[in-house]
């Protein structure tokens, strides 16, 4: 059996390596958070190879002297930290921390020079060996570059994916802290090809310089489907911008959140963005969000992960339950707002390079006179009332102007054309309106004039004799009537036009699969959305032009009506300029 023994210093950094360093993305991580704390206004990085084979990270930070240069590469030394202060660490990372672990597994050098002169120093370690310290020519900052990294750890090395994933993640990496650091330029240069450029103008407004960075990082159509947050609560303050329900996409790749100034990666706080959006998104796609966070350092303990990318908070309940009400109130402020995107879809579908038929084509196909017949008879002039065509409509969602294949409604704006779902708006409409009822105890139902009688399994029976008394909660009042049968009373009043059956039996499958461990909200969510499905206006359904403009209204008055209970769409905008393109107008 071997002896307990001290180990050398060489196991002891590739260890303290592994910790710190699992891939390239994390050496570049450490690295721009050195310069971040070294106060620089300018970070560049370069990578070859995914990171394996080369990464340069220069600033223009405040340096490191000549007499600091050696300690800065020696096992926990630091000058970002006071002895007895760990808890209330105000900087990102230690540098004493970052380049030995990751010196002891590659071959680097740093060029460093905390004076305004040329007169820089520079050294090089190889597997946490340190070779060489001679003067160089190095304006004020820091260079680090890093050759061969985990050459000296195989097993590592092994284990990385290929170079475009890793590059990908250095991406990534780099995209989050130039988000959280909009007041610093970033430039990533990725095997000679330039991957982010982000050039700031002086401004003292942070809000217009924070939208600059996110139109520059994540794209125009970020900022057009996004709602601004900024709300206090007690010790926490809540800033950033949340996509709209049906801006979503199809993993948590686009949640960034910030706590302090660092990079938070926490899947329980995945799982909470995920639960405010829940009732209005598809189960399997992804909120689209930016949130900053700011708290007080002892409410969060950031030392629970030697990357930092983890956080524990002090009250995770509280920070929870603040997140879900700022979230769901914002977007319910949102109100209609959909997703700009679906018009964009709609152009492409629309272009003519992505319908090109000859002449030919088109002279054997037959032209189908009914849907244009169908428009024509709906589009009734003498309803239009003091609008015309002349006049702007003063509503969001314009003014009715046609059906269009018995199941959308073609509206007009004074930005362009509207076309809404007229079954997945009034679903939505229909559902928001059970739900508020409901926690208002205000549903109001209407007795049947010949009750329903409705056969069920008789092993169902005990199971929904016990969840009567929910279902009259929801306004269905029903009795269990014989020994395979339940007979129907009263609906609510808004449902009165509904498939009586059909709307009780999935009612009933809903109230058998309730379990009391579930989220009570979850299950009201879903009982809900299962009966406004059977109380809306159906596709197919001819609709007049009154009845049009009522739901058009309705939308505009109630939260969340940009997107069904399912998170689709319910209306696509083409505006003027949009349709203009289309016909080369533009």
């Amino acid at each position: 059996m071997n002896k307990i023994k001290i180990l050398p210093d060489e196991i002891i950094n590739q260890i303290s390596a592994g910790e710190v360093l699992d891939r390239p993305s994390s050496a570049v991580k450490e690295l721009i958070e050195n310069s971040i704390d070294a106060s620089s206004k300018k970070i560049s990085i370069f990578v070859r190879d995914g990171g394996k084979s080369e990464i340069i990270v220069i600033d223009d930070g405040n340096g490191i002297s000549k007499q600091e240069l050696e300690l800065a590469v020696t096992r926990h030394a630091t000058s970002k930290l006071s002895e007895k202060k760990i808890d209330s660490l105000s900087f990102l990372g230690f540098r004493g921390e970052a380049l030995p672990s990751i010196g002891s597994v590659s071959e680097m050098t740093i060029k460093s020079n905390n004076n305004n002169d040329q007169n820089g120093t520079m050294i090089e370690i190889t597997s946490g060996i340190k070779k060489k310290i001679r003067p160089v020519n190095h304006r004020k900052g820091t260079t680090v570059s890093i050759k061969k990294l985990f050459f000296s750890t195989p097993a590592r090395l092994k284990f990385l994916k290929s170079d475009n994933y890793e590059s990908l993640l250095i991406k990534r990496t780099v995209q989050k802290l130039a988000l959280c650091n909009f007041h610093i330029d970033f430039d990533l240069t990725i095997n000679n090809k330039k991957a982010i450029l982000t050039k700031n103008q002086k401004s003292d407004d942070k809000k217009k310089m924070l939208e600059r960075r996110l139109a520059t990082l994540l794209g125009d159509e970020f900022l057009e489907n996004s709602i601004l947050i900024n709300e206090i609560s007690e010790n926490f303050k809540f800033r950033g911008y949340l996509g709209v329900p049906t801006f979503h996409h199809s993993n948590t790749n686009n949640q960034f959140l910030f706590v302090n100034g660092r990079v938070v990666q926490d899947k329980s706080m995945n799982v909470i963005f995920k639960l405010a959006y829940r009732d209005f998104m598809s189960y399997d796609r992804f909120p689209q969000l930016v949130l900053f966070i700011e708290c007080p350092p002892d409410e969060v303990d950031v030392n629970v992960h030697p990357t930092k990318n983890e956080m524990r908070f002090r009250n995770l309940n509280y920070l929870r339950s603040k997140i879900l009400k700022i979230f769901k109130s914002n977007l319910a402020n949102a109100g209609h707002k959909a997703s700009t995107l679906n018009t964009v879809k709609a152009i492409e579908k629309f272009s003519f390079k992505s319908n090109q038929k000859t002449f030919l084509q088109l002279k054997d196909e037959k032209f189908n006179d009914e849907n244009l017949d169908n428009l024509n008879n709906n589009f009734d002039k003498n309803n239009i009332n003091e609008l015309d065509d002349k006049t702007a409509s003063p509503f969001p969602l314009g003014y009715a102007k046609s059906q269009f294949h018995k199941t959308y409604i073609i509206s007009e704006t004074d930005k362009g054309i509207i076309i809404t779902d007229q079954h997945a708006a009034h679903e939505r409409l229909v559902y928001e309106k059970l739900k508020k009822d409901f926690f208002e105890k205000k549903i109001k139902t209407q007795i049947l004039l010949i009750p329903v009688v409705i056969d069920i399994d008789s092993s169902v029976i005990k199971s929904i004799e016990k969840k009567l008394k929910l279902a009259s909660e929801y306004g269905v009042k029903m009795e269990i009537f014989g020994k395979t049968s339940v007979i129907v009373r009263e609906l609510p009043h808004i449902l009165a036009n509904c498939n009586v059956k059909k709307l009780v039996i999935d009612l009933i499958e809903e109230l058998v699969d309730t379990n009391d461990s579930k989220s009570v909200e979850n299950e009201i969510n879903k009982i809900c959305s299962k009966m406004a499905c059977h109380g809306s206006i159906r596709a197919g359904r001819d609709l007049q032009i009154d009845e049009m403009n009522d739901l058009l209204r309705k939308m505009e008055l109630t939260p969340f009506s940009g997107q069904c209970n399912h998170g689709r769409p319910t209306y696509v905008e083409l505006k003027i300029g949009d349709i203009e393109k289309l016909f080369g107008r533009k």
